[in-house]
């Protein structure tokens, strides 16, 4: 190495140390992972590299947050300061996740993962990146679409996208055919595989076809709201006392009296609670239930993956040990087994299993009957990530919306 790709080197790592605010409180049982990335020749020699993942540190999954520095023709450096034993799953892009890496063919790959056993470095090779093998754009849609660009929100004080997907035969109908409508976050990860985070969909409008021509939902309206910078933010109902948030009351309050007077306005919906229902995974599940249970005058339908029980310490998780599930909700509730879990319990069992459990038996005490108005399920096997989601969401979407029989 030349003295020049040394001082590139160690500047990186400074650099990244004080990024990241861990340098100065580094234990004992802390590690410092470097992570050395080399990127394909046909990156601009100008780019910018990011590492993202699913720990708080790095975003979690922002794809803009950490950058690293570049220490050679082709070669990225970041040293992060870790507790022995953290299992870290990660991917790298340039700035979003139109740019996130590929495969060499720019096939999606799996997230990459590693478990900290010491001071180590660790060596990555991208193949391709995303937006050199494929156009971006609604590449992969099936169905009549409209898309809603920079709709305003007074009470948030942003602008984001909203999509709006409409069942089959919608625009040949009758004016006097309404229909149900499903409210989902995250919308840039439902459609199409060219918006999506890592470029991995939740084929939305690819089941939501199927399902209906074969006679399994009603025509459902899935109105899907793009998240922002602020997800987090406006996910959570509660602060955190680490990472923020505690803004899911203006959230709800856009979603509610902003987003879907004017959904109710352009569309032919059925607008009354009983035909209304919200969705979402991660976080976004978190923000459901807490719509549905905020909100019960305005959803019926609530469908929650993988929610995000631990934040604010488990806050949602005794609110719903407190607080009766509204009158006739309809509730989809799920966890992968093989989600991350820091930590089990005496019976070996994940602690994201164990809130998930405490959940399903706080909910069947207060009177919401297993099978019926209430779906409980753990994945075998499954992550918490979008194709895990997907996979699910056929199973999700025919118990909250199932096609009337006669």
């Amino acid at each position: 190495m030349t003295d020049r790709s040394f001082r590139y080197l160690a500047l990186a790592f400074l650099v990244s140390a004080v990024i990241l605010g861990l340098a100065s409180t580094a234990s004992a049982r802390d590690a410092m992972v470097t992570f050395r990335v080399r990127v394909p020749s046909e990156t601009p020699p100008d780019a910018k590299v990011y590492i993202t993942g699913e720990m708080d540190v790095l975003g979690p999954w922002d794809p803009g947050k950490i950058a690293l520095g570049k220490i050679a023709h082709r070669t990225y450096a970041i040293t992060l300061v870790l507790p022995v034993g953290t299992s870290l799953t990660y991917k790298l892009t340039r700035g979003t996740w139109e740019t996130v890496e590929q495969g060499r063919d720019f096939e999606d790959i799996a997230d990459r993962h590693l478990t900290v056993v010491g001071d180590q470095t660790v060596p990555v090779e991208v193949e391709s990146w995303r937006d050199f093998g494929m156009d971006t754009g609604f590449h992969t849609v099936v169905g009549p679409f409209r898309l809603h660009l920079d709709f305003v929100s007074a009470k948030l004080g942003n602008s984001r996208t909203i999509v709006v997907y409409l069942p089959p035969g919608y625009d040949s109908e009758d004016e006097d055919v309404r229909h149900p409508v499903l409210y989902m976050h995250d919308g840039q990860n439902l459609f199409d595989a060219g918006q999506s985070r890592m470029g991995v969909e939740w084929n939305v409008d690819e089941t939501v076809n199927r399902m209906v021509q074969a006679g399994y939902v009603e025509p459902v309206i899935v109105v899907g709201v793009y998240n922002t910078s602020d997800r987090i933010f406006e996910y959570t109902p509660q602060a955190d006392s680490e990472r923020g948030g505690g803004g899911a009351n203006l959230y709800a309050d856009f979603i509610v009296k902003e987003l879907k007077p004017y959904i109710d306005s352009r569309y032919r919906t059925l607008p009354d609670r009983e035909h209304t229902g919200v969705m979402g995974a991660s976080y976004g599940g978190l923000v459901s239930l807490y719509l549905g249970w905020t909100y019960p005058r305005v959803f019926s339908r609530v469908g929650a993956m993988s929610p995000k029980y631990d934040w604010a310490d488990d806050d949602i998780v005794r609110y719903l040990e407190r607080n009766t599930p509204p009158s006739g909700v309809r509730l989809w509730l799920d966890m992968g087994t093989a989600e991350k879990s820091d930590d089990r319990n005496h019976d070996g069992v994940p602690d994201v299993l164990e809130r998930h459990r405490r959940v399903r038996d706080a909910l069947m005490s207060q009177g919401l009957e297993l099978g019926r108005r209430f779906r409980y399920l753990e994945d075998e096997g499954a992550v918490g990530n979008e194709r895990a989601w997907a996979s699910r969401f056929p199973q999700a979407l025919e118990f909250l919306f199932p096609a009337r029989r006669n």
